[in-house]
Order: C-alpha cells, then sequence, then structure tokens
C-alpha cells in the first residue's frame, strides 16, 4: 500500500471589514479568496520530502503535482487533512477542470488523537512533544504569512 504523508498551506482571504468580533461578511465584501499556496508531501518509509508552491512551480504546475501525487497514492496520511487540506486540494482540482484523483483511504491523526486519547490539547505541536517525537518548527505566525504572499 503507497502511503503518502501530505501537508498544505493556504492564503488568507482578503476582504473589507469594518470590525474584529463576530462579522458577517458578505460576498462582495471579498476582494481575494483563499488558495492553496504551497504543499509538502512525503512517501511512507522514504525521508525525501517533495516541496511544491505557487512561488517555485507555478499555481498550475503546483496542483498538477498534487493531483498526480493523490492519484497514486492509495492512502493520504494528514492532520486535520479530512476537514482541511483534502478539501482545498480537491477544490483546485475542480478549478482547474482536473476530474478527482484516484480514491484513497484518509488517515487523519487529528481524528485518531480526539477518538483514542484524551490530551489536554489536541494541536500537533502539543501532541508530538508529548509523544516525544519533535514539535513544529516556530515561525512569525501571521508575519509569515505576509512575507509568503509578497
Amino acid at each position: 500500500m503507497k502511503k503518502l504523508v501530505i501537508d498544505i498551506e493556504t492564503s488568507p482571504n482578503l476582504g473589507y471589514i469594518w470590525g474584529l468580533w463576530n462579522q458577517n461578511i458578505g460576498l462582495n465584501q471579498l476582494e481575494e479568496v483563499s488558495s492553496v499556496i504551497s504543499f509538502a508531501a512525503k512517501w511512507h518509509g522514504t525521508r525525501k520530502v517533495m516541496f511544491y508552491s505557487d512561488y517555485h512551480d507555478s499555481h498550475d504546475g503546483m496542483v498538477k503535482a498534487a493531483h498526480d501525487l493523490l492519484s497514486e497514492a492509495d492512502a493520504l496520511i494528514h492532520y486535520n487533512g479530512k476537514a482541511f487540506d483534502v478539501k482545498h486540494l480537491h477544490r483546485e482540482f475542480l478549478l482547474a477542470g482536473m476530474s478527482p484523483p484516484s480514491p484513497h483511504a484518509d488517515i487523519d491523526l487529528l481524528l485518531a488523537v480526539r477518538r483514542q486519547f484524551k490530551f489536554p490539547s489536541n494541536k500537533l505541536t502539543y501532541v508530538a512533544q508529548a509523544l516525544g517525537i519533535g514539535k513544529k518548527t516556530p515561525h512569525t505566525g501571521f508575519d509569515l504569512w505576509l512575507d509568503c504572499l509578497k
């Protein structure tokens, strides 16, 4: 069974707002909608990480690479990927006029953690540290996304 470990990054939605809390944003207030801007993937059991992005590969090239990898995979391994990553990727495929990738199983580690364990937090960095397998790389938060969008 070919298992692909994958994580995506998306740009934020950009829009016009009047407040910072509990806002209902109308469709006519959206200036730019979120899109996948990069992803990293590796085949389970290998060390080589593949990275694709708008910046390095063009948006179309990145989306095609994701589609090819998902079509080759029997299973996807991700953290919150069932509710987030996979849906964003499927939207990108649809907008690019691609057919859905070949069927695959989803192994969402966040769902497994929630279902089988009771950690104080289910955030990836907390669970990874509690298990002694590392932590997420620290970054500058939203400033990093602003830098990426530039």
